[in-house]
């Protein structure tokens, strides 16, 4: 079983110890009044956000990771993952989106030879 897969079976590579996090943001729809006082209220519910982070990755990790949400290869913005969601303590399905996704190429011959300090991150919808 991975740390993080697509609901077909796609297993996103493991991080590497002490990289990534969970973020779990409570959305609001206010701000302060003139007194600073805190107005507004909770919209929604909390939701999740994993932060991933490979030290390195080779061509076709790298490949099968941005294919995952790259339309013009078959993938969507959003896609369903089994991830581990610490509100519950266990592995659940949720819907997730992608942020912005990075990485250093280190190359030979003009070729990545391998993927330096890949990001990207999941967050649910």
């Amino acid at each position: 079983m991975a740390w993080i897969e697509t609901a077909s079976g796609i297993a996103m590579p493991a991080p590497e110890l002490g990289s990534g996090g969970i973020t779990i943001s409570t959305i609001v729809d206010g701000g302060r009044n003139a007194n600073g006082d805190f107005i507004g209220s909770v919209v929604g519910g909390d939701k999740l956000k994993i932060e991933l982070n490979f030290e390195m990755l080779t061509p076709a990790q790298m490949r099968q990771l941005l294919a995952i949400f790259d339309r013009n290869q078959g993938g969507k913005f959003v896609n369903r993952f089994r991830v581990y969601d610490p509100r519950v303590q266990d592995f659940v399905m949720m819907d997730m989106y992608v942020g912005d996704r990075s990485g250093i190429p280190l190359v030979m011959q003009n070729t990545p030879l391998a993927w330096r300090q890949v990001k990207a991150n999941l967050i649910q919808i």
